[in-house]
């Protein structure tokens, strides 16, 4: 059960407008901490029953609210959805930009580390990130799975809404990957034709094979039949993979590596076969 604080029936919704002297900054904070807890609600129930098992119905059973209610926070359970994968990505996008900050200060305190090096450990180290966010920001991530292999389960319009918080996550590793190459750490790539016959920058292409691939291997953690592997272990193998292919020098990747497993956070997935 909720507390009293919380709206109940469809009736009760407005109550932020029927109390005429409560002031409008305090009524919207109100309102706006109702929204926050239905979306908490709903990313346990994502947790529980998958994506499909969020709907307006379960959510206002959830939260003892009726389910008219619910449609003065979300318009639809597609707008639902694109408010949860957006707390989600900002959550994932401080995670990601947090990291960028300690690897910079803890290559300003290392010397020894050459520019080409500094820049592939910052890359090595945001595949160790991103590989450790199913252990670290596990609901996070785990609904940004699901989304991807959910088609439909947003509007465009809602999922369009959402882009600048998914392009700011990818921002991060198309920034290290522009900084390698500028660096002399990676050779730079022409330009990549998209499906409609227009050009996609090299490092966002880049970024979106080496996203992609990595949230590929993570998946294979879910294989029910086993790997000999790890999904960890088979991300790290694949960005040194994409990294050479890119032009990484061998020497220079195997000191990126010894420096990036000093910043790997705690608790982060072994990089040993199973």
């Amino acid at each position: 059960m909720t507390d009293a604080g919380d709206v109940r029936t469809f009736s009760d919704v407005p109550s932020e407008n029927v109390v005429a002297s409560e002031p409008i900054d305090r009524r919207a904070r109100k309102r706006e901490a109702r929204r926050d807890h239905l979306l908490d609600l709903a990313l346990d129930l994502v947790d529980e029953h998958g994506v499909d098992g969020l709907t307006m119905a379960a959510l206002a059973e959830a939260g003892d609210y009726a389910t008219a209610s619910l449609y003065t926070y979300f318009a639809s359970r597609s707008a639902l959805l694109a408010a949860l994968q957006e707390r989600a990505l900002v959550v994932l996008g401080q995670v990601a930009d947090d990291g960028a900050a300690r690897w910079d200060q803890a290559l300003a305190a290392d010397p020894d580390a050459t520019p080409r090096v500094a820049a592939l450990a910052r890359l090595c180290a945001f595949s160790d990130l991103f590989l450790a966010a199913p252990t670290q920001h596990r609901r996070e991530f785990r609904l940004q799975q699901q989304l991807l292999v959910t088609p439909g389960a947003e509007d465009a319009a809602d999922a369009n809404g959402v882009l600048p918080f998914a392009l700011h996550v990818l921002g991060v590793p198309q920034r290290l990957l522009s900084d390698a190459v500028e660096a002399g750490a990676l050779q730079a790539g022409g330009p990549v034709e998209d499906p409609i016959g227009g050009t996609v920058d090299a490092a966002f292409a880049r970024t979106l094979a080496w996203v992609v691939a990595l949230n590929g291997a993570l998946l294979t953690d879910g294989l029910v039949t086993g790997m000999p592997t790890t999904g960890a272990l088979l991300g790290t193998q694949l960005t040194d993979a994409l990294l050479a292919g890119w032009g990484a020098d061998p020497a220079d990747l195997a000191a990126a590596r010894t420096r990036s497993a000093r910043w790997q956070p705690a608790g982060a997935p072994a990089r040993t076969a199973r």
